[in-house]
């Protein structure tokens, strides 16, 4: 294939493989240092009346040339990091940070056996063994047994069916997850173990990644989707509905359903408030609306939620009514629902609506609304967990007991997203709750624990905790260098040095960091800053400038030159990168108010108030543009006395 490549001249590439099958087919690419790429032009190979048989590119009309993060030849795209771990079995992901150069090793080059089952040595041996006695799970690693001995029984006057025990086992489910989520890695290697959060960090119920009601925004896969279902609560699994071997449903379209639920009470107009056998009173059109991802996938939100319109109005989330109802609106659909006593329950409003509310974007995150989500039954434990995670904990006395209780409780998923949540509790709390984390059975809680507590200092800990926190810190390096291609990991890294002053290799983490991807505006911010720590303000200058000169429309960058100019003594010398920051983030308030502060300090009071006044309007709550206002005039004021 001719097509651009890494910088910008069209050259030809030899194909090395095909990859995916349906509906979409890509093209894998060989690079120099190893790297294997994938194509962004692809095949639809759905069939031409479903609109397929043709090349496409996967971003559509946007323009993505070779300096574009999501350009075939950049990291977003390479096979090794972004696709080999869920698409082969046995994948060893080699890098080598001195060389940029990848070695990347796998068994099978598709999804096969072990990829799920685990090394099947002993399984080999088991078939070969004619007296089945000495291996009752067949010399399996890992046996899906969850439906073993299960019936679902139907409860006539519900139509639902109750499992007909307890689960109490998760390994389909996190077998299953550690690819159908959206989640990092945090181990070398095949993941094995049993619990989720000791192999992997997913991704939760995040702005950005999710609809404020926690529908999927982003390609989130499936995973935090269905973990806030009804479905998951009551003990379905995922080869309940899925064949994991024929990759096909249990039962075709509408069946799969009604294996648990009773056609008499839901295969109804009553119920599906459309002609029986219409495309409209499909379940999963109302319960499992679709999002196509890569233009053409199309991928169902597993989090079977009802239609509720009335949040939709409120907060503009998706719609499943105006998917076909694309004249109507949300309030027609709430009316429709209203009249057939369908509609929002004012008294008991669900889960959804109240989380909705807590993470409002365009307000302040209200804090009865995190203890209401926190203290609800029905609630899902990671949208619980997302509750505390998302900066929403207060210092309210009753958060900070759901919070300590979420620390104490069996889930692993409660306590990683409380240890999250720590972060914003008062330093007192954080001495009390944070050093015991660090003997938490699970990987994600002892690392997010460890932050807090290396902040702490070690006058307020005892012996034992700063010998456990000496191990943590060796199982936190481990776990960045489990993806040492990543920036990501090397900045996480130089944090973590610079905790420990250890600034030396702090600084060689950063620098590394840039090496691999010189565009993550985070390294140049963290790396300058160390400089600022240890009175090195040239070399931050020098810096910064290099990455402005690179990222010359990021506004941190201008905003952290500014800022270092300052301490050097040379405040008119900042004020067109205090200027430029604030015209690039114009809803950023603090940029302003820098700039305004700036221009005083320069002697220019009268020149900070028009500017502040200029820019009032930018902002919803003009408070703070108010503040700083009135506290130049009371300054200019108490200088004319």
């Amino acid at each position: 294939m001719r097509t651009a490549g890494p910088d910008g001249s069209i050259q030809a590439f030899e194909l090395l493989h095909t990859f995916g099958t349906y509906p979409l087919q890509q093209y894998l690419v060989q690079l120099p240092n190893g790297r294997v790429q994938a194509l962004s032009v692809a095949w639809d190979s759905r069939t031409e009346a479903e609109g397929g048989q043709r090349w496409f590119h996967l971003y559509g009309d946007e323009p993505i040339d070779h300096n574009d993060v999501l350009h075939w030849t950049r990291q977003s795209q390479n096979w090794d990091t972004m696709c080999a771990d869920c698409h082969s079995t046995g994948l060893i992901k080699q890098y080598d940070v001195a060389t940029d150069t990848f070695n990347t090793q796998w068994e099978e080059m598709n999804v096969a056996c072990e990829a799920c089952h685990g090394p099947g040595k002993e399984h080999l041996a088991w078939a070969q063994n004619s007296d089945e006695s000495t291996a009752p799970d067949k010399g399996l690693k890992r046996v899906f047994n969850e439906r073993a001995g299960i019936s679902w029984e139907l409860n006539p006057s519900t139509g639902n069916s109750t499992r007909s025990q307890a689960s109490n086992s998760s390994t389909e489910i996190t077998v299953c997850a550690s690819c159908h989520s959206r989640r990092a890695k945090i181990v070398p290697g095949p993941a094995h173990d049993a619990e989720f959060l000791n192999d992997h960090l997913p991704s939760l119920i995040d702005p950005g990644q999710y609809f404020a009601d926690g529908q999927m925004l982003d390609e989130v896969y499936v995973y935090g989707s269905f973990l806030q279902s009804k479905m998951h609560q009551k003990g379905v699994t995922c080869s309940d509905c899925h064949n994991p071997h024929s990759l096909k449903l249990r039962a075709p379209g509408p069946q799969v359903c009604l294996q648990c639920h009773a056609a008499a009470n839901f295969q109804t107009k009553e119920h599906q408030l459309h002609e029986t056998g219409s495309a409209g009173a499909n379940c999963v059109e109302c319960h499992m609306p679709s999002t196509n991802y890569m233009q053409i996938d199309a991928r169902h939100d597993h989090s079977f939620r009802i239609p509720r319109p009335w949040i939709s109005e409120a907060y503009g989330t998706p719609d499943a009514c105006q998917n076909c109802h694309t004249d109507k609106t949300s309030a027609w659909a709430t009316g429709i629902l209203s009249s057939l006593g369908k509609g929002p329950d004012a008294t008991t409003p669900h889960w959804s609506e109240t989380f909705a509310a807590a993470l409002d974007s365009s307000g302040i995150p209200r804090p009865e609304a995190i203890l209401q989500i926190s203290m609800g039954e029905d609630t899902p434990a990671i949208i619980k967990a997302t509750a505390f995670s998302n900066g929403l904990f207060t210092l309210d006395p009753n958060a900070l007991v759901l919070l300590e209780e979420q620390l104490r409780s069996d889930d692993a998923m409660l306590r990683w997203g409380a240890a999250r949540g720590l972060n914003y509790a008062d330093p007192a709390s954080q001495l009390r709750l944070a050093p015991p984390l660090l003997t938490d059975p699970v990987r994600a809680v002892r690392i997010e624990a460890l932050p807090i507590v290396l902040s702490l200092g070690n006058d307020t800990l005892s012996n034992a905790i700063r010998q456990q926190r000496k191990r943590v810190v060796e199982e936190y390096i481990a776990v960045q260098m489990a993806n040492p291609e990543r920036v990501e990991s090397h900045v996480n890294l130089g944090n973590l040095y610079r905790e420990l002053q250890r600034f030396g290799k702090a600084e060689d983490a950063y620098k590394t960091g840039l090496r691999i991807n010189p565009d993550f505006v985070p390294a140049y911010i963290n790396l300058s800053d160390l400089y600022r720590l240890q009175q090195r303000e040239t070399y931050a200058q020098n810096l910064l400038l290099q990455g402005i000169d690179r990222l010359p429309q990021q506004p941190m960058l201008q905003q952290m030159l500014g800022l270092s100019l300052v301490r050097q003594g040379q405040v008119s010398a900042a004020l067109p990168y205090f200027k430029n920051a604030a015209d690039m983030a114009k809803q950023e308030v603090r940029y302003a108010i820098t700039f305004a502060l700036a221009l005083e300090a320069t002697g220019q009071p009268q020149a900070a108030i028009a500017y502040l006044d200029s820019v009032q309007s930018n902002y919803v709550d003009g408070t703070e543009i108010s503040t700083a206002t009135a506290t130049i005039l009371q300054r200019m004021q108490q200088q004319n006395q």
